[in-house]
């Protein structure tokens, strides 16, 4: 057994990753590439052994995917190398091209490492188990009694709050029929999180997309 099949077994036993992060939306825990990097960096310094990512933009049937390979190698020259991929799509709402590109790099280099060091990703939004778990019954929100009716002025309105009548409100809803997944539907939210939780209309809109993903998704065993 070479040194560096050595080292990165020590590695997957001891690297401790926990999902330090919480999407509100989701309502599940997960990791970030950055908290990786942070609990393995280390344990890397401990076996002498480094890791470094390459990114290339390739197409696979019809579609552009980003292809990043992560090289873990040691001071001997050794080197184990493995690879992720992340589709790469021509726009997305709120974000220009760099950050498309770098959306997609950080979810890629996130699976290579999770791919190489063993880092089990059970109910994360992709995960079979988070899905099964989602597709439980949502129970009834209370009723609330209807509200008083006050006069208000123009100013107390949140101004940059969309209405059905606004056409940012026909863009988001838009946005959301192109919508087939839960981890696009979770950067869809990041993105208007401002209008969602101050808008109960936008708010429905995104709850409703999200069980008609949860229903639509196929479980496989």
């Amino acid at each position: 057994m070479n040194e560096l099949l050595k080292s990165l077994i020590y590695i997957q036993q001891h690297l401790t990753a926990p999902k330090s992060e919480y999407n509100s939306f989701g309502k599940y825990n997960y990791r970030s590439l950055e908290s990786i990097l942070a609990a393995i960096k280390p344990l890397l310094r401990s076996q002498n052994c480094g890791i470094r990512f390459e990114d290339e933009v390739i197409e696979l049937g019809g579609r552009t995917f980003l292809k990043t390979t992560l090289y873990f190698f040691n001071d001997k020259g050794e080197t184990i190398t493995t690879s992720a991929i992340a589709e790469h799509t021509a726009t997305k709402t709120g974000m220009d091209a760099a950050q498309i590109t770098g959306a997609a790099s950080s979810y890629a280099r996130k699976y290579a490492m999770n791919a190489l060091f063993a880092i089990d990703d059970t109910k994360d939004a992709d995960s079979d188990s988070y899905i099964r778990e989602q597709n439980k019954p949502l129970p009834e929100e209370p009723k609330k009694a209807p509200a008083r009716r006050t006069r208000t002025t123009s100013a107390s309105a949140p101004a940059t709050m969309p209405t059905a009548k606004d056409p940012r409100y026909a863009a988001i809803e838009a946005a959301l029929a192109k919508v087939n997944d839960i981890d696009s539907l979770i950067e869809l939210y990041e993105q208007h999180r401002m209008e969602v939780e101050n808008n109960p209309d936008i708010k429905a809109m995104f709850s409703r997309r999200k069980q008609e993903i949860h229903k639509s998704t196929v479980i496989t065993f």
